[in-house]
């Protein structure tokens, strides 16, 4: 399974609910998973269907080494707290990356914690569930969230004015926008 990379304009498209599970989803899911578990440098944590061409609205984290699937997410709530309330000092923030975007590097000031209300797969069939996400979760959920309503992470340094590295030979280098 291939990730597609920026600018392919499948990482824009909003993706369409998953209406049921099926032969085909489970294959798609097994391929995702190692995808993501063979993704090195980065070392991957998330991976988003649109990610990999699949027009639903599912991605796979993961968490302490166990993977997690979400299907047909929605943010119930999200902390008034950004991460950079949380984390006051720059040097305790992460930056983001994408397996879409190679050495591409920011910082999203994201919420501290956001509950999500999806589905998961217990023996072939979809359960619902919601679960708090937090701190460095919280980031990772919301930018898989955001591939399925085909935002990128830059998108979002953008809108916070925020600063897009890319990696170098050196270390990282921030890019000029303008």
């Amino acid at each position: 399974m291939k990730i597609l990379v920026s600018p392919d304009p499948f990482l824009k498209i909003v993706a369409k609910p998953v209406e049921k599970i099926d032969k085909k989803l489970l294959d798609q899911l097994s391929d995702m998973t190692q995808t993501l578990k063979q993704a090195q440098d980065p070392e991957g944590v998330g991976l988003a269907a649109t990610q990999v061409g699949i027009d639903k609205r599912l991605f796979i984290l993961n968490l302490h080494n166990q993977i997690e699937v979400i299907i047909n997410p929605k943010i119930i709530q999200v902390s008034e707290a950004k991460l950079s309330e949380i984390y006051t000092k720059k040097k305790d923030r992460w930056l983001e990356g994408c397996l879409s975007l190679p050495q591409i590097w920011g910082f999203v000031d994201r919420p501290f914690w956001v509950d999500i209300e999806y589905q998961t797969i217990k023996n072939n069939q979809l359960v619902s569930k919601t679960r708090r996400f937090e701190g460095v979760e919280s980031s990772y959920a919301l930018h898989e969230y955001d591939h399925l309503d085909g935002i990128l992470f830059t998108d979002r340094i953008l809108e916070q004015k925020g600063i897009i590295y890319q990696e170098t030979e050196h270390g990282l280098s921030p890019i000029d926008l303008i």
